[in-house]
């Protein structure tokens, strides 16, 4: 879950439907065509799924079609960021675009998420197909860095983003539960958690790494299809595993979350790819890296529901708010003097103010 802004339309859907559906007939020239809107996500951005019919009225070819009206700069950062992914993961091929007008045609990997794979799973299905998504983030990781900067200029996860996002905690979901946040605890446990993230090893970082941005191929099953990757940084390389196995959607018991960390640092041994020297290091870096992700996704749910009338987010925060009280208690035990000296007392502050007036505001619909 990444921090998008809002949007300011200025065509009307019907207008912005018809300029749409004119581009695609110069695109598909002399080919019969049905066009459904699919399901937005948290951005601005809306999706189609364009249907290619032969003369018999048989369906020969799907794609996927993304308008991003007002998001031009971010439509060509996922063009940008696509293109250097392309040669190690499966991220969709680009069919058309058109820039200007903010019209890009995908290739469609089908309908089933990584997290309709994972219903009525058995539990040696479910750990394959964590497996699979592990290796896949390793190839991602693969990467160079380097290139990353130089011939795609993906940004740093720096200090100021780092600390933009982790704002959206004080700024969002603070007021929203009616309460004031402790400056002082909240700054020294900003700084405690960016001094150790800045620390870890750095990749190439998804942002956005979870059962819904992943897919089942249509085309090739036993590869997964890689999407959403638009706001991908230069980072920590640990921030996508903990997107991954402590997804907002899908809740695993935490020994089970352990185990899949503990494999991963050995396939990145395997892999001879830069990492920490220990199983049990990696798990500290996963759980510092999981509080400012999970203090990030609790305000982006406020907010896509109080600011852009989004309100089926609100019923995945107690999942998310159980993740940040077991990292942040995990690093008041076993975190470093530093992290213990500032996880400490802001779970105290948040178990004393924050989870009394929390469950209050969520008891009766979430809970």
């Amino acid at each position: 879950m990444t921090d998008k802004t809002p949007s300011t339309t200025h065509l009307t859907a019907n207008t912005r439907k018809q300029q749409l559906e004119k581009w695609l007939q110069q695109i598909f020239v002399n080919q019969d065509f049905t066009l459904d809107s699919l399901p937005g996500d948290a951005s601005a951005r809306q999706y189609h799924r364009i249907q290619l019919s032969n003369s018999n009225n048989d369906s020969i070819e799907r794609y996927i079609v993304m308008d991003s009206a007002d998001e031009q700069e971010a439509l060509q950062q996922f063009i940008n960021v696509g293109k250097l992914m392309s040669p190690a993961i499966n991220v969709p091929d680009f069919i058309a675009q058109d820039l200007e007008q903010g019209f890009l045609v995908l290739q469609d990997f089908g309908t089933i998420e990584f997290a309709h794979l994972l219903i009525d799973a058995t539990p040696t299905q479910v750990n394959n197909y964590y497996q699979l998504a592990m290796h896949t983030l390793l190839a991602l990781q693969k990467l160079p860095v380097a290139t990353a900067k130089t011939q795609h200029q993906l940004p740093d996860y720096d200090t100021a983003l780092l600390t933009r996002e982790m704002d959206l905690f004080s700024d969002w979901f603070i007021p929203y539960i009616g309460v004031n946040i402790d400056k002082i605890l909240w700054e020294n446990l900003k700084e405690a958690l960016i001094a150790e993230i800045l620390t870890q090893p750095q990749v190439i970082v998804h942002r956005d790494y979870h059962s819904r941005n992943l897919m089942q191929d249509q085309a090739a099953h036993s590869r997964l299809g890689v999407i959403d990757f638009q706001d991908a940084v230069i980072g920590a390389y640990s921030y996508d595993l903990v997107s991954l196995v402590r997804d907002a959607y899908v809740e695993w018991p935490e020994r089970q979350v352990t185990h899949w960390i503990y494999d991963f640092w050995q396939l990145q041994q395997q892999s001879e790819l830069q990492t920490v020297s220990s199983a049990a290091q990696l798990e500290n870096d996963v759980n510092v890296m999981g509080v400012q992700r999970h203090l990030k996704v609790l305000g982006i749910f406020v907010r896509l529901y109080e600011r852009d009338g989004k309100s089926r987010y609100l019923a995945d925060i107690p999942k998310v708010m159980r993740d940040l009280m077991f990292e942040l208690e995990w690093l008041a035990a076993h975190g470093s003097d530093n992290m213990q000296q500032a996880a400490l007392p802001f779970n105290v502050w948040i178990q004393d103010r924050i989870l009394p007036a929390y469950q209050l505001k969520f008891a009766q619909q979430y809970i």
